[in-house]
């Protein structure tokens, strides 16, 4: 008699063990579930220039100058490695990379209005 509730004590600790890491790991699973987004962000989906606000604008044109600018540092940086002919290419693929090309329109734009005007005052 002795024996079977030795028995029964020592399987209780197990399934107590097993319950807790049950709860843990059903803890974990739904915490990460409620972190998870239902839906992918409308942020990460693409949406047409004509589509987007003048502020919209302003932010992606001033996120692609800082992109353009580390990626022509991260290749200067490199240029030791890079023959001239390909370098030109590089920094033409980075400014014609992805999304970048409207908005390098705009800068240069802006660029030749600010040359025009300097251009203008000094006469």
């Amino acid at each position: 008699m002795n024996t079977v509730s030795s028995k029964k004590k020592t399987k209780k600790p197990d399934s107590d063990i097993e319950k807790y890491i049950e709860k843990q790991i059903e803890m974990k699973l739904n915490s990460l579930l409620e972190t998870l987004p239902d839906k992918l962000p409308k942020e990460l989906t693409i949406k047409p220039i004509y589509n987007l606000t003048i502020k919209e604008i302003y932010k992606n044109t001033l996120q692609s100058l800082i992109d353009i600018i580390t990626d022509i540092v991260d290749v200067y940086s490199k240029k030791d490695y890079v023959n001239n002919n390909n370098y030109i290419y590089i920094l033409l693929n980075i400014f014609m990379k992805d999304d970048r090309k409207i908005y390098v329109g705009i800068m240069l734009v802006v660029l030749s209005f600010i040359v025009y005007f300097i251009d203008g005052v000094s006469i």
